[in-house]
């Protein structure tokens, strides 16, 4: 395991790299379009359109979303290496949990918020972006952190496309030494440290936002 290490690192540094642009980019598309879908009146064709790309996200497995990226982009003239396809396949499968998040977060902030930014002369719009979004940040941020723990997660997929993140170079190493065992461990254990980490910022996050842990407990 010790001599294993040092070449599982760097492995494990791409996974991290390619989890953490997947994750900022799907923060971007997700909150956003989140957002949209609960300022959008029920019926809106947009609506309707972010529907089914949730459903779609929600129903179909990563690994065929995975594959999907890998061969439609070409087919469509977009050349890329496998670490890009794999940023955008996870991109596209976190954006869409990501989407529920946000609009679940906004609706359970209390009406009485809007009516009060609509009272004071804001367009709809602005009480939507400027008022009742900040507020639901504080309440995304557990389910965002276990999202951010899938798509940690969810990069182990990427060994199919010959993405070499950390599952697929403890296959190699294993492979070669045939020591199975002692290397899955340690891939398990550099998975949870890096989860757990990701798991104890958030909770310091909550502590320092206001409300503190009452609104950590509240939120799950």
């Amino acid at each position: 395991m010790l001599s294993a290490l040092p070449r599982l690192l760097p492995a494990l540094w791409l996974t991290i790299e390619i989890s953490l642009i997947a994750l900022a980019l799907a923060l971007a598309i997700g909150i956003n379009l989140g957002t949209l879908q609960s300022y959008l009146r029920p019926g809106h064709p947009v609506r309707r359109l972010l529907r089914v790309y949730v459903f779609f996200v929600r129903g179909t497995p990563v690994l065929v979303q995975i594959f999907g990226a890998f061969f439609l982009l070409p087919v469509l003239g977009i050349e890329l290496s496998p670490f890009w396809v794999g940023v955008i396949a996870l991109t596209f499968n976190s954006a869409g949990y990501q989407i529920e998040i946000a609009r679940a977060a906004i609706d359970s902030i209390d009406k009485g918020q809007r009516e009060g930014g609509l009272a004071l002369g804001l367009e709809a719009w602005q009480v939507q972006w400027l008022i009742m979004l900040p507020q639901a940040l504080r309440r995304m941020i557990p389910p965002l952190t276990n999202e951010l723990s899938q798509v940690v997660k969810a990069s182990s997929v990427l060994s199919v496309i010959s993405v070499f993140e950390l599952h697929k170079a403890s296959n190699a190493i294993a492979s070669t030494s045939f020591k199975y065992i002692e290397v899955l461990t340690l891939q398990a254990a550099l998975y949870f440290i890096v989860i757990h980490g990701l798991s104890l910022l958030s909770r310091h996050l909550e502590n320092r936002l206001p409300g503190g842990p009452k609104l950590a407990s509240a939120v799950r």
